[in-house]
């Protein structure tokens, strides 16, 4: 993407103008303070949509009417202009043909009627440039998409930031504006295009749906067995006491089947409820063979219990036991009377007794750890077991309890046509009050979804957003530290290793000090440190971009006042000349960034630009040439923009 400012324009409310013409490359525009130098930066920032004026107060906005700039993009000119705010601050874009008058664009030539939005003529800036994106956020994740404004974080180093060691980016000290950037950096940089913040969106919606999908599948999965056990007796009653069998049953769709289709009852037969009572002596069968297996399940879980803590209960002791051993370890000498020098057999005895329990402790201490373990994770299975046979019981008493009650003891139910009655009614309302879904189809759902979700998954991954972002950290800093070598860093930091933490999203710049201490920028004393570091960045920035064919970012940068570490003043005294090591630095930064422009142009066959305001002169310079050759306007002695 080759682009440039080509001119500023300042039209004036007497219609008259004031014009500043630029070329690529690098431009400088020089002269004393309060000549309008700094107002420029605010004059292309107000261009480029934004939300409010910076333009200083005062000459400069009393006589303006419209601010213009030229913007050449792709070879194509475009006339960006903005209303005064005071007049209402809306804003024109025009295509402008090249070989075009100056003088025939006047503010008479502007039609008022085709000015408009501010957004819409940044929209209309950003599709010149090549942004295309229009989306980047879902209904679960709402985020702004790429700016025009975003974008001049990138471009601009003001007077009161370029030496900065606090702050490296235009804009960073709003904590949205900040991570808007960071996040859109693969834009600027050419790394993604709609089509995969469409298959983000379109990921995150799959597995919204997926989430839905397998909720509802959980629900069915509880469903059913909330069925099979309630509906499931019931309807064991219902045929038993119809004297019928009940019917072998594998889905939960049998089960409501059968229950939709219960058989009738016919007057005709004869009923001697004796299917009832066979099912109820069944269901005490089940419920003593479950209480004997619950039984024994508890006893293991005595025993393990006991088991555990004898076993942490003998190592706590092996343990006390060491401490007793160690304090009264055995002597490796033979005990000697001290009065006749003869050994004394009885303490020797005791000693050898003493080594030799103190390795079977030792053996012993081995063997239990490497044998003994805890056993709560049997003991928690046990539990759970015994908590689930506990449930079962329960609810098989349930059902023998309803039986007895409408069946067996029922002084409301008597006849047999009464207690099928009931048996009917109530497996009708349990199943009238079942919501029921058709979920019919999920896994096969599931498994699309899922496909699909491989599918869009591996066409982001295609992008290697990482990857490219660990390629783009990687030039940065390489470009950083070959620019470094001819700028002015003190020699504490020689040799400089610069880093820029792009990967990680917190653009942090530290140098690495002897490849193992990192030395934040604020870290760092000098004023000469901080501008240097800023420009080796910026200028890193610029070269990255031009080296990308699909970046939308306008190559142009402008610098404020990069010789007011050498100068804060900004008057430069004859006693300033004669400090010949600042004069050289200056010349350094200048040399620095004509010689970067030039390796751009060679490497990318693109001439980037770069606008520059300063106080210094070419004289001062010690007649650098091509400073000389690079001056657009000389504001002096009494020459101002206004």
């Amino acid at each position: 993407m080759k682009s440039h400012i080509d001119k500023i324009v300042l039209y004036g409310k007497d219609k008259t103008r004031r014009i500043v013409s630029f070329t690529t490359g690098v431009n400088i525009i020089t002269g004393d303070s309060k000549t309008g130098k700094s107002a420029l930066l605010e004059i292309i920032d107000y261009c480029l949509c934004s939300s409010h004026c910076s333009v200083p107060k005062g000459k400069i906005t009393e006589y303006t009417s419209v601010y213009g700039i030229f913007m050449s993009i792709n070879d194509e000119l475009y006339l960006i202009a903005r209303q005064n705010p005071d007049l209402g601050g809306k804003m024109l874009f025009n295509k402008i043909n090249h070989d075009y008058s100056i003088d025939e664009l006047t503010l008479s030539h502007l039609d008022e009627s085709a000015f408009s939005s501010v957004n819409g003529v940044q929209y209309q800036i950003e599709s010149a440039l090549g942004m295309t994106i229009t989306n980047i956020h879902s209904a679960y994740e709402q985020k702004k998409k790429p700016s025009l404004r975003n974008m001049v974080s990138y471009l601009f180093q003001h007077q009161n930031l370029i030496a900065s060691k606090f702050a490296l980016f235009y804009r960073f000290t709003n904590d949205e504006k900040r991570k808007e950037v960071i996040d859109q950096f693969p834009v600027f940089a050419g790394f993604v295009d709609q089509h995969y913040y469409t298959d983000l969106i379109r990921l995150e919606e799959l597995r919204q749906s997926l989430r839905k999908k397998k909720h509802a599948l959980s629900h069915k999965s509880k469903q059913a067995d909330y069925i099979q056990e309630n509906l499931v007796p019931l309807v064991e009653d219902y045929y038993a006491l119809i004297e019928k069998t009940f019917p072998e049953t594998s889905t939960t769709t049998d089960i409501l089947t059968i229950a939709n289709n219960l058989p009738s009852f016919d007057d005709t037969d004869l009923f001697e409820e004796d299917s009832i009572i066979q099912r109820y002596h069944q269901l005490h069968q089940q419920i003593k063979e479950k209480k004997e297996q619950r039984h024994t399940i508890i006893q293991q879980l005595e025993s393990l219990e006991s088991a555990d803590s004898d076993g942490t209960v003998y190592q706590n002791r092996l343990h006390e036991l060491e401490e007793i051993a160690c304090i009264a370890s055995a002597s490796p000498h033979t005990y000697v009377c001290p009065i006749c020098g003869k050994d004394v057999e009885e303490l020797n005895d005791i000693d050898e007794q003493l080594r030799s329990a103190r390795l079977w402790l030792s053996q012993e201490m081995h063997f239990t750890s490497k044998y003994t373990h805890s056993y709560a994770e049997d003991i928690r299975k046990l539990k759970a077991e015994s908590e689930r046979l506990r449930d079962e019981i329960n609810n098989l008493l349930n059902q023998v309890r309803t039986i007895e009650k409408n069946y067996i003891t029922s002084h409301q139910l008597v006849t047999q046509r009464e207690k099928i009655g009931y048996a009917r009614s109530k497996i009708q309302l349990f199943v009238d009050t079942l919501s029921i879904a058709d979920n019919s189809g999920l896994d096969e759902e599931i498994a699309a979804i899922e496909a699909e979700i491989a599918r869009i998954t591996s066409l982001i991954d295609g992008y290697d957003i990482k990857g490219m972002l660990k390629k783009a950290e990687s030039f940065i800093n390489r470009n950083m530290n070959m620019l470094a070598k001819s700028l002015d860093f003190e020699d504490e930091f020689k040799p400089v290793d610069l880093n820029f933490t792009l990967v990680d999203g917190k653009y942090d710049l530290y140098h690495h000090q002897n490849h193992r201490d990192k030395i934040y920028l604020y870290e760092m004393g000098s004023g000469a440190n901080w501008l240097s570091c800023h420009i080796a960045l910026f200028l890193s920035f610029l070269h990255f971009f031009a080296s990308q064919q699909d970046s939308p970012m306008p190559l142009f940068m402008f610098f404020d006042q990069p010789s007011q570490v050498y100068f804060p003043n900004g008057l430069i005294s004859e006693d300033d000349i004669k400090q010949s090591s600042d004069i050289e630095a200056v010349n350094q930064i200048y040399n620095t960034i004509f010689d970067e422009v030039e390796r751009i142009t060679n490497e990318t066959k693109i001439t980037a630009q770069i606008i520059i305001v300063d106080h210094v002169s070419s004289e001062i310079l010690n007649g650098n040439t091509r400073f000389k050759n690079a001056i657009r306007c000389e504001w002096r002695n009494g020459k101002k923009l206004i």
